[in-house]
């Protein structure tokens, strides 16, 4: 699954690079140090007094050719090589990432602040083990997502060099796939070295353009092991079917605001209520959940970027079991009984880049995590269509 995840974010990355790919655009490199705090996300966490993460970051340019480009300030877009420690090598060890990233400007020119998003895998060495590490609660199998998110300042040096400083955030883990999942999380300050030619780019007004109210229908199949984040270590792994209508709403050129439902039948929930005779009638009805949620879609050419708020309206099954197990008490499990958010990639391969956030009539392949609340719940690919 992981393989497949890395594979959708090199074309990702690969797309938006070859979209540039004209003789006076040139690569630009970069060095950079991440050193922060790795949160405690348990009681008898590992013990981290810093996280460090260096990498060489690998970047292109836009030129503005294609007109979304112009509405992001012509973003940066590439890609960085990642090499982290956390001062525990025999419980946390090391990891190695890659992660396709988006970096654009701040709206006034004369405040010379970026923001750079980015989503890759990593691979992490000393992962939970149950004889030979087994209080890594953070990091259940070798391969995961890495996610950063950071803001930052930029202060050239000379024509050709740049100094970057800022602050980031940073998240890896592998969407509940495999348990336990704690997930790290990382809060750091960065510097860096980049090679970057001072350039001045040509602005073309670009009139909005009318774009349609659309409906869409997405159908996904997710994965996941059941339980807890420490608990039920070692089980199965369980798909769960999920089926999604909404409305979508063009703002601007580049904006789609959303607001829908999913219905959703998770075959790990089946398996336990009829295994441990929980209900005796609608077995399959209460192995599903309902949400409502609002969304809003970031359109960059062909992609586009998901965020999604919900509200379930139907759960019972996720309440019925922490009652069983002692643990609905706690204020964090109600919130998750209420709360449900997704984040993912969305890939229009028929869509034209200059259609801007136009998606009527197209077709589309997505990529998500889901979470209830903070916690990953699981991994989903999706198909869906938008009329």
């Amino acid at each position: 699954m992981i393989k497949r995840l890395f594979f959708i974010l090199y074309i990702v990355s690969f797309s938006l690079t070859a979209q540039d790919s004209i003789p006076k655009n040139k690569l630009e490199l970069s060095f950079n140090s991440y050193i922060g705090y790795l949160v405690p996300a348990y009681p008898d966490a590992p013990k981290s007094n810093y996280a460090l993460l260096n990498s060489i970051g690998f970047q292109w340019q836009t030129q503005g050719k294609d007109q979304w480009q112009q509405l992001y300030r012509f973003p940066k877009q590439g890609f960085e090589v990642f090499f982290g420690t956390y001062n525990n090598p025999t419980q946390l060890g090391y990891n190695i990432g890659i992660v396709p990233s988006l970096e654009w400007r701040g709206k006034k020119p004369n405040k010379n602040w970026r923001f750079k998003f980015g989503l890759g895998v990593s691979y992490f060495n000393k992962p939970f083990n149950l004889v030979s590490n087994p209080n890594n609660f953070y990091i259940g199998r070798h391969f995961t997502n890495m996610s950063i998110t950071s803001i930052f300042w930029t202060k050239r040096l000379n024509k050709d060099l740049a100094l970057t400083y800022g602050i980031s955030s940073v998240h890896a883990s592998d969407g509940h796939t495999a348990l336990p999942n704690a997930g790290m999380n990382i809060f750091c300050g960065h510097v860096g070295l980049r090679f970057e030619k001072k350039r001045e780019f040509k602005k073309v007004e670009i009139m909005p353009r009318p774009s349609e109210n659309t409906f869409v229908i997405k159908a996904g199949i997710g994965f996941h092991e059941f339980g807890s984040t420490t608990k039920a270590i070692g089980g199965p792994r369980y798909p769960s079917y999920h089926l999604s209508g909404w409305y979508s709403i063009p703002k601007g050129n580049i904006h789609l605001w959303q607001a829908g439902m999913t219905l959703a039948y998770y075959t790990s929930f089946y398996d336990y209520i009829k295994s441990q005779e929980v209900y005796s009638t609608d077995l399959h009805v209460r192995s599903s959940t309902g949400v409502v949620f609002a969304g809003h879609e970031f359109v960059f050419g062909k992609f586009g970027f998901v965020s999604q708020l919900g509200v379930y309206f139907y759960n019972p099954f996720f309440i019925k079991q922490k009652k069983i197990e002692g643990e609905w008490n706690g204020f964090g499990e109600k919130l998750q009984a209420i709360n449900t958010n997704r984040i993912g990639i969305m890939y229009y391969p028929f869509k034209k880049r200059n259609s801007l956030n136009n998606i009527s009539r197209q077709l589309s392949l997505g990529a998500f995590i889901k979470a209830n609340v903070g916690q990953a719940d699981l991994f989903e690919y999706s198909i869906g269509y938008s009329f």
